[in-house]
This record gives structure tokens, C-alpha cells and sequence, in this order.
């Protein structure tokens, strides 16, 4: 396929080293009006795909790996990913999930990536180099405002996070999950019904601090007082969003 056939189909193009604003991969992603795109017109979005531009990685695939050599960071177009770390035992540690328009693989420690980043979905991400957007957005006051806008938002959720794994029960924990996956799912209008998790009971786990068994358990409390229905192993149908919230309220 010639490159303006791939323009034609929806896919952004090099010209020269650089993209062509014509045929910018952004009109459909939901992250075009958040975060660090929203504040850019079309050349300047141009120039910033031109650190990096579009990747795929597969269901279940490693996106960057903590302790490696800062390298991307990336914004999600399409799908999940969990951002984790592995603890001193081997356990892991999810942190973070990342859902369309959201960034992560920014934060780093003496040159490498904090964290690591796995797709939960197949993922769809537009790539920048690390460097090369720094010297970019420090010569955009708009782009570093967004930026640190952004970093300030993940630091919160994450302070969230925290919050939920020192004050609520396992089963308030769970209640709290699906909520927050509801209202992700809303926000990014990837709302579906049943609500896909994505997640397995272990990952779960991992994300809320629990054991499997306990997660298992939880998911039954919330099943047997009529709050959510389960569908297969990784859906579930919320039948009272009033209660849920109740349940899960820090």
C-alpha cells in the first residue's frame, strides 16, 4: 500500500521527517482534548508526533520495564494498560490503570523508567520521545502547564489509591474498584454493559492490595446482596450504582 493510500484510510504519514497535519491520527482519539494534546493546534501536535508517532503492542504485552533506560513515554488511543512495579518478594504491585487519553512511562528515577507498563487490552498508543518532548514543551508554556497538569492528576489518583488500601475492607476495596473502572470506562466514553474488567481475579488482587481468595469472596458478598451480577469470569453487571458508591466511599 502507497503512503497516500494509508493517508487516504485514516493513518498518519511522514513527510520529509516530519507529519503530515493533513493526515494526523488525532480526530477520532478521545485523548485529542485532554492533557497534553488539548492545549496544541494541528502543526504543533504534527510536531510532537514527530518523536515518535503510533505503536501497537498485543494483549498482555510489556510496554517499558522499570530500571530500563527512560526511553518513550506514551499517551493510550486505544485500550488498557496497568502500570506496576515488583516488590522485594516477587509479588506485583499494580499501581496505576491507564485507559484512553492517559499518559504513563513519564515518571523516572536516575534515568529510568519508575514503573513498568503492561497492556491489559490490546493497546494503541502515540509514542514521544522523552528527551526530545522536554526541550519541545519547555519552549511551550501552554505544553509544560498541561503536562505538569497531567503529572499532578496521575499523583492524586495515585494518592487515591492509597487512601483505599489503608481505610477500606476488602469488600468496600472491590465496591471501590468497580466504580472506578465504571467511571473510567464513562469518562474515556469506553462505557460498555456488561462492564468488562479486563483484569483477572490475581490482577485484582495485585491492584487492591488482596489475595485472590479474598477478592473471590468479595465479588460473592456484592453478588449476594444485589449490588452487581457476574458474567462469566471477567464481567460484571452493576445492578445498584447507588449502593455500589455507598460501599465503596472513602
Amino acid at each position: 500500500m502507497s503512503k497516500g493510500s494509508k493517508a487516504a484510510s485514516g493513518r498518519a504519514t511522514r513527510i520529509c521527517g516530519a507529519w503530515d497535519v493533513s493526515a494526523l491520527p488525532c480526530a477520532r482519539c478521545v485523548g485529542r482534548h485532554l492533557n497534553l494534546c488539548k492545549p496544541l493546534d494541528d502543526k504543533r501536535l504534527a510536531q510532537l508526533l514527530s518523536f515518535g508517532g503510533p505503536r501497537v503492542w498485543a494483549k498482555g504485552a510489556t510496554m517499558f520495564r522499570a530500571g530500563e533506560p527512560i526511553g518513550p513515554f506514551f499517551k493510550i488511543r486505544f485500550g488498557i494498560a496497568a502500570v506496576f512495579r515488583i516488590l522485594d518478594d516477587g509479588r506485583r504491585q499494580v499501581v496505576a490503570l491507564r485507559a484512553p487519553g492517559d499518559c504513563l512511562g513519564y515518571l523516572e528515577q536516575d534515568g529510568a523508567y519508575s514503573f513498568e507498563g503492561q497492556a491489559l487490552t490490546e493497546v494503541e498508543a502515540c509514542a514521544f520521545d522523552r528527551r526530545q518532548f522536554d526541550i519541545f514543551a519547555a519552549q511551550k508554556p501552554d505544553l509544560a502547564a498541561a503536562t505538569a497538569e497531567e503529572l499532578s492528576r496521575a499523583l492524586k489518583r495515585a494518592g487515591q489509591a492509597m487512601v483505599v488500601l489503608g481505610q477500606l475492607k476488602s469488600t468496600e476495596r472491590v465496591a471501590h474498584f468497580l466504580v472506578e473502572i465504571d467511571a473510567l470506562y464513562r469518562e474515556r466514553h469506553v462505557a460498555r454493559t456488561p462492564l468488562s474488567l479486563l483484569m483477572n481475579r490475581n490482577q485484582i488482587a495485585d491492584y487492591l492490595g488482596l489475595t485472590v481468595e479474598t477478592v473471590s469472596r468479595a465479588f460473592g458478598k456484592l453478588r449476594e446482596q444485589a449490588v452487581i451480577k457476574l458474567v462469566g469470569n471477567d464481567d460484571v453487571i452493576i445492578l445498584d450504582h447507588a449502593k455500589l458508591r455507598d460501599i465503596g466511599k472513602v
